[in-house]
């Protein structure tokens, strides 16, 4: 089996940063009324996973 090209290298960790990203609101969500910090730090990991995904996106010319 050949090594995966960075085009689905990329697709896959977009994947996993996007589920890390509603695992962590999910969390967040659990803060609510308990600890406003806790939440805010929580949903900042999770907009850093989004960004970190947008920044994975490979143009179709990148992709060989």
């Amino acid at each position: 089996m050949s090594a995966p090209t960075k085009r689905q290298l990329s697709g896959a960790q977009r994947r996993s940063l996007r589920a890390m990203r509603e695992k962590l609101l999910n969390m967040a969500a659990e803060w609510d009324g308990v600890d406003q910090f806790c939440m805010s730090a929580l949903e900042d990991l999770a907009c850093a996973c989004e960004q970190a995904a947008m920044d994975l996106m490979i143009e179709k010319d990148e992709s060989q």
